[in-house]
Parts: C-alpha cells; structure tokens; sequence
C-alpha cells in the first residue's frame, strides 16, 4: 500500500476515534499567558542540542508566544503525526520526517496548512526571495509553500588526517583516487578504507551514482539500469566484496560509529557529524566530495521540512516563530552551532559563515548540491524497498547489473513508466 493511502486511512480513522474523546490541539492559551505552541522534532542526533537552544532563544524573546520542544525518533513521528493532526490533538509546529517528499502527502491529505503569511515585509515575516528556491520549490504544491526549511546542509567527505598521513596519502579529488585509497587503507584487520551504509542513512550511494553520471530517476522513468548507473554500483560493489573496503549491511548510525573510533579512513556526511568527531577525538577534516565518471562536482543537500498542523488553533503565532527561525540572527546561531548552512540567499558573506572553516566548507558546496528524490510521492517504497535491497544484493552477491535491472522493473512499476 501506498504510504499516501496509509497516512489518509490513518488520519481518517483517527477523527472517528479521537472525536469521541473530545481531544484539543497541540496549543493552547489563557487570557493571561502566551500563546502555547508545541513543536514536534526528530532531531535526536549531534546536532539535538543546537535546536533545543534555538528554541529556548526563541521564548526568552518572545513574551506573547511559548513554544514547547517536544524530540521523539523519525520513526516515531512518522507513525502518530497524520492521526495526531488530523484528530486535533497533535503539535502546532512538527518535523514530519526527514524526508522532503513526505511533504507532499502531508499537504494532499490537508493534514499542513499552506504558509501564506510567512514571506512578505513585515517585521515578523521572511521577506520574498530570501529563500533559496532549491528549498522552496520542493516545499511547494500547486504553487503554494507548505513547509519552511528546518535545516539546510550538504554532504562532504570526512577523513582520518591521522590514517591518511600514516599511510603517505594525500586528500583524494577523484573517485578513482578514493577508490584506490580506500583499498589500501583497508588492513583486513579491523580498519577500513570507507564507512559505507546501505540502509537507514542520509543518502550515500546515490551520491556515488551521481559522480558517476547515472541517476534512480530520470525523465519520470527509471534510470537504474542505465549504463553509467550499472558501471558506478559495479565498481563501488566489486571494492566492497573483494577487497572489504567496508563492512556491509551497516546502518547509518553504524558507519559514524565506525569513523569516530577510528577505524575507517573516509566517510561521505553532514555538518551534523563533526560535533560528535570532535568529541571522539578524531584528527579528521573535510573535503569536497571526488568527482565520478561525469567530471562534474555533486553532493547531496539535504533538508528538514517543518510543518504548521492544520488542526492548531494559531497560524499566524506558528508562523510568527518560522520566520523568527529563518532570521539571519538564528540562522547564524544555527550555523554556529551545528555547520549549518544558513538557509537564505544572502548569509554567504557573513561572518557566520566566513569565520568557521566547517561552516564555510559545506556553505561553499552548496552549488553543487541536490536532493535526493525530492518530488517522488513514494519515496520511501523507492528508497527502502527497491534501492536499499539493490545495493545489498550488489555489494552480497556480485552481480550488481541484474540487481539493478531488476530493481529498475520495480521502480518503473512505481512510476508508472512503460
């Protein structure tokens, strides 16, 4: 079943269940106190205690508006979010998922509202063009913003400064140099060239996909049995198999782990992980990640979208604290905090990104930047069900072409494309 059908059969049932209990909305007010909103977010990693301080920030400032920071996993909000809004007893404010094509299905099924007082210029307003249209433009169904950027990063190669010296390598530029440097810095005895996961990650492989000229989608159709597509996961697979560049089957939280102790020379991620490095004590640094086969430099960017529920009582204060967070000021404690980059067209010059080295790093890759799937309504089907179980089968059984030709039948199903 179609995660769409799912989130409207769910919220559906939750309006018969929950109406007979009488349940309120996430916010809530007195004639004397501030308006109460509650904010749902998935960030639980690194950069947790980044937002937690935001939003502290936010309510010493704000007399009038109180918002409640509430963390529990991605999993979990994805879970009971869409019963939670559509029965009127869910958060003002909510991370829906990490995913920015769970979007879409949030806005079909009416369960967000669209943000029509948050761009213009007012004082508690972003005014129009600050946002990056690579942010808005996936934010946006039939020409209306639904969502505001959570976060924004992009996606560079981690290495082991200490591993790398010891071995007399220098930073690789290309993928067939981090190819051939992650086969010798892979001693069979516990340390590895790369950390490398296959599942329940921010998206790796479809980087290595990218910088080799193939794709998972393309014209509507899919591409993953192109040939660039083919000859990017046979090689990268074929490294994994036969030389152990990397163990296989690990998670995303496996692969940092593996970094932060040391025992893996490169890893492909986010501004997120660095605070988490840093306190492992790692001697690492970053690097723009190699290009492929293409000869043209890509990353992922990545982004959170953050909702208003369609069942709070207070649009304008929730939005109010929107346009609060995409202020420069915030941004700029964002990026401090976390690397982040800041999520407006014109912070690229400011001291909040010029006086931190991460910062700058992952600001400077952003033109080079895209997202991953960020317009397929079944996304997660698409990534968990069909890619993820492509490349395992790739890299743990070798025979990666008729892996991908028969995750290409799949996805072209899916698609809808003949």
């Amino acid at each position: 079943m179609k995660r769409k059908r799912t989130l409207a059969a769910i919220a559906v049932a939750a309006v018969i269940g929950f109406a007979a209990a009488g349940c309120s909305s996430g916010g809530s007010a007195s004639d004397k106190g501030p308006v109460q909103l509650t904010f749902w977010s998935g960030f639980t990693g690194g950069d947790k205690q980044a937002f937690i301080d935001l939003v502290d920030k936010f309510n010493k400032e704000h007399k009038d508006i109180n918002v409640k920071y509430v963390l529990q996993p991605w999993d979990s909000i994805a879970k009971k979010l869409p019963s939670a809004i559509a029965a009127g007893s869910g958060p003002d404010i909510a991370t829906p998922d990490y995913n920015v094509a769970t979007l879409l299905q949030y806005a079909n099924n009416k369960l967000a509202l669209p943000l029509d007082q948050l761009v213009g210029p007012g004082n508690t307003q972003v005014a129009k063009g600050i946002l990056p249209s690579s942010l808005t433009d996936p934010f946006s169904v039939n020409g209306k913003l639904y969502a505001a950027p959570a976060n924004f990063a992009t996606l560079m190669l981690y290495y082991n400064k200490d591993l790398l010296s010891k071995a007399g390598i220098p930073v690789p530029t290309t993928m067939k140099e981090l190819q051939d440097d992650a086969v010798k810095l892979s001693n069979g005895n516990g340390q590895y060239g790369i950390a490398l996961a296959d599942h329940a990650t921010i998206a790796q492989w479809p980087v290595l996909i990218w910088a080799d000229g193939g794709d998972l989608v393309k014209n509507k159709c899919s591409d993953l049995n192109s040939q660039a597509t083919v000859d990017s996961v046979s090689t990268w697979s074929k490294l994994v198999r036969d030389h152990k560049i990397t163990p296989t089957g690990l998670a995303g939280q496996d692969a940092d782990d593996l970094f932060a102790a040391g025992k893996a020379a490169f890893e492909i991620n986010g501004p997120w992980a660095a605070g988490a490095y840093t306190k492992a004590k790692v001697n690492f640094d970053v690097a723009p990640v190699p290009t492929g086969a293409s000869g043209k430099p890509v990353t992922l960017g990545s982004t959170v979208p953050m909702i208003v529920s369609s069942s709070t009582k207070y649009p304008k204060q929730a939005q109010e604290f929107f346009a609060w967070w995409l202020s420069a000021t915030s941004q700029a404690q964002l990026a401090k905090a976390a690397a982040y980059v800041p999520s407006r067209t014109d912070m690229a010059d400011s001291p909040a990104v010029t006086s931190d080295p991460l910062v700058k790093a992952f600001t400077a890759q952003v033109p080079n930047a895209r997202l991953y799937l960020p317009t397929e309504k079944d996304f997660s089907k698409i990534d968990v069900d069909i890619f993820t179980p492509a490349i395992q089968a790739a890299t743990q059984n070798g025979d990666a072409a008729s892996a991908l030709k028969s995750a290409s039948d799949q996805l072209n199903q899916v698609l809808g494309c003949k």
